[in-house]
């Protein structure tokens, strides 16, 4: 998949940031796709935030392997230090 993306918010308040899919073959699947990360102490949090284009389009669980992907190389380059 791929998909071009803009910052379309960021609340240092909440440790948030919000990306907007604007472009991209994500889009031939989705009306919008937005990605909400934020993070508190040790815990981040993403939230997936779409509009399927038909009730046959599967759920974008090949993008959340990725971001689970992220987080474990993230969590492995801190632990070594």
């Amino acid at each position: 998949m791929f998909a071009k993306t803009v910052i379309e918010a960021i609340d240092p308040q909440k440790n948030s940031i919000t990306w907007n899919a604007i472009e991209g073959n994500l889009l031939d699947l989705y009306n919008s796709f937005v990605v909400i990360t934020s993070s508190e102490h040790q815990w981040i949090t993403y939230a997936l935030v779409y509009e399927k284009k038909t009730e046959d389009t599967p759920e974008p669980l090949a993008i959340l392997d990725y971001c689970i992907g992220v987080i474990k190389d993230v969590e492995g380059h801190l632990l070594k230090n």
